[in-house]
């Protein structure tokens, strides 16, 4: 694998360590490039604004159980409408409320980085890198962290300053959820974009 500049330090060690079925990088191993996280860094934007400015609008009209509703409702539709060929996009989270968002075990592992990284006050921005598959083909992975704002705590705070209806709201709609109990600028997970790779011109 091959890692995009910023990345903590730990991380490549994580990777390897839990990624032992992957293939070590080879001459065909195609590099990172700037277009590819350019466009990783784009549907990451995307994503992100749209699903913010519906829980805010949601918010402003209705308080935290509409936003609740219409994240319930409608979240993985919106995340599905910026699903484009050969790339794809979704959140994950640390501790989730809707089992779609559950990582996979390599965002796991960079998961438990950016949260080390955040304890010692270097949470990169993103981080990418370039991941081989079992079909013989490549991808790139890239990562965005997501932390917790004030208005997040309306539905993902301390469980005892939620208000009931928001409390009751959340055990109906989402009766495994573990996605309470932050306080403002934890990780709240990442925003995770994988984009199908050429390999590189063989040597």
């Amino acid at each position: 694998m091959r890692f995009a500049p910023g990345i903590p330090a730990l991380l490549p060690g994580l990777l390897l360590l839990g990624c032992g079925g992957l293939r070590a990088p080879s001459s065909r191993t195609p590099a990172i490039d700037s277009a590819g996280v350019a466009q990783a860094r784009a549907a990451a934007s995307d994503l992100g604004s749209d699903l913010m400015g519906m829980l805010s609008s949601e918010m402003a009209r209705g308080g935290p159980a509409a936003a609740v509703a219409v994240c319930a409702d409608s979240a993985q539709e919106r995340t599905a409408r910026h699903q484009q060929a050969g790339v794809q996009v979704r959140r994950i989270g640390t501790r989730v409320r809707n089992p779609a968002n559950t990582p996979d075990s390599l965002e796991a592992l960079v998961l438990a980085a950016f949260a080390a990284g955040l304890t010692t006050g270097r949470l990169p921005m993103d981080t990418a890198f370039v991941q081989p598959l079992a079909s013989g083909g490549y991808e790139l992975r890239y990562l965005r962290p997501i932390q917790v704002q004030e208005k997040c705590l309306a539905c993902h705070g301390p469980a005892d300053r939620l208000a009931p209806g928001v409390l009751d709201l959340i055990a109906a709609r989402y009766p495994a959820d573990r996605a309470m109990g932050y306080a403002v600028g934890d990780l709240r997970g990442a925003i995770t974009v994988r984009l199908a790779m050429p390999l590189a011109p063989a040597r």
